[in-house]
């Protein structure tokens, strides 16, 4: 067992990864400035100025490492750091909101991993600890988010029966882990271009790497054209991008584990870079699910539930067992094929509305000064009445300690958050609402807005109330 409560230093190797830091704070424009003068300057100013140069950065990351220390006193994150003047830092553990633990390729190499605590107080990690021993990291994420207390979350009547912090850690359980056939359907069954992305800088470098290779490039004759060429390039596209999508998601998602405590939630997953993060499920905000066609048929879908801040756990490839474990983990265990209630029609008219008044100008102007074929262009108001109304019918939604909303249109989706976890409701009415009696609700949550739109004003004002009240009379807190 690591003992927290002395000050812990960071692995002597953090040196590397904090020089690295500070390239990357010092930003490449301000390093191409220096090259250029490096490059500039007399034989011998370029090895001194060099030499000065590296031992600079040398010390600044040696001082940087030996100054950066952390412990834990008192359920408080204590983090001593700076070279020129020292910074401290005190977390309380519970407003830590997430913790982290990612091991990349270059940490695997060494043996270490880095640490990213998120408290939701800034747009990104608090702070990051970039390079320790691994049983040193998941010590701090079990002392601090894993078997951290949580009294806000227990009510009164329950506080008897509660276990201690320690028999609460010792208790944390495997959920379930992904096994590779599972990831494997997960992977075919994801949009067959999303991993294309990884291929874009090929795409941005094309002209410069075309100019590199000169003339070793061949050129494409266009009468030599042949029509099996189309398919067998869509064929070839969509080869590639199948592949890379099976590569992208055993990368990432290999061995994808959650476990759980009485309190707590964590993720782990990662081939080649291996990634934990953790969270307490009072954190957890709203639980949300995707699946597309491809997936409905294979029955598996994407579960994200979004905490406050930055430390969203994502599960790709969950069944309908899995989807129903990890909402009853989250507290938001409604049965969203009970939901019965529906939005207005309403909507329909207002999105083909919208659609036509920006399509009709431009068609107008289109068949006047540039293909009389433009003036079709109204006819894709039916494309858009089709989703509107699809959109509309298979909308639901229902209340109850819960607010859970779910639609299909191409895709499934779903949300559910708990009314305490409201910050903020609102009505809102737009002046095609007001002349109907219509309303919206948006539902405010730490992590984000659960909407409800076209609702009759009177429900929206009941719906509100009704959340408000809620919130008011709970007394479990919202984190």
């Amino acid at each position: 067992m690591v003992d927290l409560s002395t000050p812990q230093r960071q692995s002597p190797l953090a040196v590397v990864f904090l020089g690295v830091r500070i390239l990357r704070n010092i930003g490449l424009v301000q390093l191409a400035i220096a090259a250029f003068f490096l490059l500039r300057s007399p034989l011998n100013g370029v090895a001194v100025l060099a030499t000065v140069v590296v031992l600079l950065f040398g010390v600044v990351s040696v001082l940087a490492w030996w100054r950066y220390t952390f412990q834990v006193i008192d359920g408080e994150l204590v983090v001593n750091k700076g070279v020129l003047r020292a910074d401290r830092l005190t977390i309380s553990a519970d407003r830590i909101q997430s913790l982290a633990i990612d091991q990349e390729l270059l940490h695997r190499l060494t043996g270490l991993v880095k640490v990213s605590v998120d408290t939701a107080g800034t747009a990104e990690a608090e702070f990051t600890i970039d390079a320790i021993a691994r049983p040193l990291a998941e010590e701090l994420q079990r002392q601090v988010v894993t078997a951290a207390p949580q009294h806000a979350a227990i009510r009164p009547e329950a506080e008897a029966a509660a276990v201690s912090v320690d028999a609460r850690a010792a208790a944390e359980r495997v959920i379930f882990t992904h096994p590779p056939k599972r990831l494997l359907i997960t992977a075919l069954t994801v949009w067959p271009l999303a991993a294309l992305v990884l291929l874009a800088p090929l795409f941005a470098f094309g002209d410069q790497i075309r100019d590199e290779l000169g003339d070793d490039v061949p050129d494409i004759d266009p009468g030599g054209f042949q029509w099996w060429w189309v398919p067998a390039a869509i064929f070839g596209v969509l080869a590639i991008s199948v592949a890379l999508n099976i590569a992208q998601v055993f990368l990432g998602e290999w061995q994808l584990t959650l476990r759980a405590t009485a309190t707590s939630l964590r993720r782990t997953s990662g081939l080649l870079s291996r990634t934990s993060k953790a969270s307490t499920v009072a954190r957890v905000q709203v639980v949300s699910s995707t699946q597309n066609p491809l997936q409905r048929r294979a029955g598996i879908r994407q579960v994200q539930l979004s905490t406050i801040g930055d430390g969203d756990l994502i599960l790709v490839g969950c069944d309908d067992k899995q989807l129903a474990t990890v909402r009853r983990l989250a507290h938001v265990d409604r049965d969203l094929a009970a939901l019965d209630r529906r939005i207005h029609p309403a909507q329909t008219y207002l999105a083909v509305r919208n659609a036509l008044v920006v399509l009709v100008p431009v068609a107008v102007v289109g068949a006047l000064f540039l293909n009389p074929f433009v003036a079709a262009l109204p006819l894709l108001a039916v494309a858009v009445w089709l989703v509107s109304r699809r959109e509309v019918r298979t909308t639901r939604w229902g209340i109850g300690s819960e607010l859970a909303l779910t639609k299909q249109v191409v895709s499934t989706e779903t949300r559910q958050t708990s009314l305490r976890k409201t910050n903020v409701v609102s009505v809102t009415q737009t002046i095609f609402q007001r002349r109907r009696s219509l309303a919206q609700v948006d539902v405010v949550t730490a992590a984000g807005t659960v909407s409800i739109g076209m609702l009759a004003l009177e429900e929206a004002h009941a719906l509100r109330d009704l959340i408000l009240a809620a919130v008011e009379t709970d007394r479990l807190s919202w984190m």
